[in-house]
């Protein structure tokens, strides 16, 4: 009888235990699973749009008016030779910021490439693709008819030089590297002419 008494004593003082070790099996169960979601959740979010689309008034702050555009070397989206400010040294360039993500910015594209066809010779066109996908960049580009260079800023680190916090913007530079104007928003190829105009010296039309 004392023998069964102290047996169903233990048991008691067991099961408290046991039942603590469950709970916190438990918890530890459920902190991986949250862990792991959240993993997934990073590895197959959309880019987070650094900087974000688009101006709704022009900002405050930015390049200024000559000013030294900051160089880079992006690679080439699509492949060749890497997208360089550099290489364009010499030429009047103008370099404009994208997404395939930011609306403002696909409704001008048609426009940049009709630009980079009519100034050949005379002036250079960039484009920047900045915190995007290739994939989704290039079927863009490509209902645009875009040929020009288009350099992949896949974390926004040039556009961050330049001080952007949204898109798209386009910078038009001379010959010796400085920032004539910055355009904000959707540019038509009217706007475009008119600065191409100015940054090569010629009247519009011409």
């Amino acid at each position: 009888m004392v023998t069964d008494q102290v047996d169903q004593s233990a048991r008691h003082q067991e099961q408290p235990a046991n039942g603590n070790e469950w709970v916190w099996k438990l918890v530890a169960a459920l902190a991986a699973l949250v862990l792991v979601g959240f993993i997934v959740y990073v590895a197959t979010r959309p880019p987070h749009p650094r900087p974000v689309a688009s101006y709704s008034v022009t900002p405050p702050a930015t390049l200024a008016t000559g000013s030294k555009a900051p160089t880079f070397v992006l690679p080439r989206l699509g492949g060749g030779p890497p997208v360089s400010l550099a290489s364009t040294l010499g030429t009047p360039t103008v370099v404009n910021f994208f997404a395939s993500w930011c609306r403002d910015c696909q409704a001008e594209l048609s426009a940049f490439g009709a630009l980079s066809t009519q100034t050949v010779g005379r002036m250079a066109v960039v484009g920047v693709d900045s915190n995007d996908t290739v994939a989704a960049a290039e079927a863009v580009l490509a209902k645009a008819g875009v040929t020009y260079p288009v350099g992949v800023d896949s974390d926004a680190k040039v556009a961050t030089s330049y001080l952007l916090t949204a898109l798209p913007v386009t910078f038009f530079v001379d010959a010796d590297g400085r920032v004539v104007h910055v355009a904000f928003g959707t540019q038509t190829l009217a706007s475009l002419d008119h600065w191409t105009a100015v940054l090569t010296g010629r009247t519009a039309h011409s």
